[in-house]
């Protein structure tokens, strides 16, 4: 499994040319790491590109529609990721609890 892809071979994938694939980069404001002037797209990156062209393209969004959704997504995954860090807490404590019991 790759680490990283190019430009190339993102557009590729996504059957997209390479400017409509720079033109997501620069609007969605994708942090693709350069190496030597090169992009280079991790497997996040690779994933955020699929979900923008999943939202355009099949779901019908509009650019800020996409923008707005591809937030709320984030911001709900950090909600639910505190969620379960808190659940942990209350395990660790109820754990404690039993053990003191016994």
């Amino acid at each position: 499994m790759k680490l990283f892809y190019t430009t190339e071979e993102v557009a590729g994938h996504f059957d997209i040319p390479i400017s409509k694939l720079g033109f997501y980069i620069k609007e969605f404001r994708i942090n693709v790491k350069k190496v030597s002037g090169v992009r280079k797209f991790s497997h996040k990156d690779f994933e955020k590109i699929g979900d923008i062209l999943k939202l355009l393209n099949e779901e019908g969004f509009t650019i800020e529609g996409a923008k707005a959704k591809l937030k709320s997504k984030t911001s709900t995954a950090k909600s639910n990721q505190e969620v379960i860090e808190k659940l942990k807490d209350i395990r660790k404590a109820l754990v404690i609890i039993q053990e003191n019991i016994e």
